[in-house]
């Protein structure tokens, strides 16, 4: 009999290590058997053997993106048709594109007289500004006192390339006029 619990018990375990059986729930007791002699189990059967992991291979892909550079550009989004002489308005600009797109001057560039793309055809600014794309910007100026046209354009620097939007032109109302005073009546 003790040769039969001992055949059982190797059987068993070896079905357990094998996973083909789940162990016996704690709750539930196990016999066990008491005898004088200690058996010893000797097994005929060839041990199965244990597999050994494969480590996987991980490697970091290179992967050599090319981001396609894009043209900086910048157009004035809101501006005044005219303005009173003297007063104030505001002009405001987009600067959009580039690659990074990093904005090292922005600016309006004003004068009388229209111009190209050229910083010196317009002898007036507003303070500069700075930024990345995409952003919008805005300036305060105050109108000159004399009617006429004024010309503008706004312009950036994009990754170290100037930028310049098209030429714009709001009409100056004088703010006076002239107009006559005096006049006569001859009074005697």
């Amino acid at each position: 009999m003790n040769k039969i619990i001992v055949l059982i018990v190797a059987v068993s375990s070896l079905l357990l290590v094998s996973g083909c059986m789940s162990p016996t729930p704690t709750s539930t007791p196990t016999p066990t058997a008491t005898s004088t002699e200690t058996p010893t189990a000797v097994s005929t059967e060839t041990p199965m053997p244990t597999a050994t992991p494969i480590p996987a291979i991980t490697s970091t892909p290179t992967t050599n993106v090319t981001v396609a550079a894009t043209t900086a550009t910048i157009n004035a989004t809101s501006y005044p048709a005219s303005v009173q002489g003297e007063a104030n308005f505001t002009i405001k600009w987009e600067v959009l594109g580039g690659t990074p797109g990093i904005i090292s001057n922005t600016s309006i560039i004003w004068g009388f007289n229209s111009g190209g793309m050229n910083m010196t055809d317009y002898p007036r600014s507003s303070a500069v500004q700075t930024g990345n794309t995409p952003k919008t910007f805005s300036a305060d100026l105050k109108a000159p006192a004399g009617g006429g046209p004024v010309y503008f354009r706004a312009h950036a620097v994009v990754d170290g390339t100037d930028v310049y939007s098209p030429e714009y032109q709001i009409t100056i109302v004088p703010l006076y006029t002239g107009g006559g005073g005096g006049g006569g009546g001859g009074g005697y």
